[in-house]
């Protein structure tokens, strides 16, 4: 009986995958081809035009890249610094203050870790791992109202992982 549930189960992927051999070849390929990514953008591509006297449901979809580009002159830095002056003498990598915080929490010295850490912060305010560090050494020292306002910084998962973590010291956390 296994077996021939097996052989059907079989028949019916090889089936399947006969199906969609053929439905893809009998699909007629669109002009559509993804742009290289070594290949450089132009500033001066032309817009797509709407279409005239279209209906609603005939509207014109530009095409990809077709989007107004922003002059590299007036475009954000998206990236933050990669220096910070922890106390005006010396001048860190945001990666060293990052492993210092790492170090400090790893060896319970949960004041330090978030000095440290909110001094990358000052810098990079969305980066994650420091804001882990914040909410988890305000949960063991019992700060719930510090580790509630890094909370809400963290994205979703990481919310859900902190929960667990800081459930384990009394302190729970609303989403607003």
């Amino acid at each position: 009986m296994r077996h021939l549930l097996l052989t059907v189960a079989a028949l019916a992927v090889f089936g399947l995958g006969i199906y969609l051999f053929l439905e893809v070849r009998a699909t007629p390929a669109t002009a559509d081809v993804p742009r290289r990514a070594d290949k450089p953008v132009r500033d001066d591509a032309p817009e797509a035009e709407p279409m005239k006297d279209a209906a609603p449901s005939e509207v014109s979809i530009p095409r990809r890249g077709s989007e107004p580009r922003i002059p590299r002159s007036q475009r954000p830095t998206p990236t933050p610094p990669d220096e910070v002056k922890p106390n005006g003498n010396e001048v860190l990598k945001v990666d060293q203050l990052m492993s210092e915080a790492s170090k400090a929490y790893d060896k319970g010295e949960f004041d330090e870790a978030k000095t440290i850490a909110t001094k990358v912060l000052t810098v990079d305010a969305t980066n994650v791992k420091m804001l882990r560090v914040m909410v988890s050494a305000s949960c063991i020292d019992g700060a719930s109202v510090e580790a509630q306002k890094w909370y809400l910084m963290l994205p979703p998962a990481d919310r859900e992982q902190m929960k667990v973590r800081c459930d384990r010291y009394g302190i729970t956390f609303n989403e607003k």
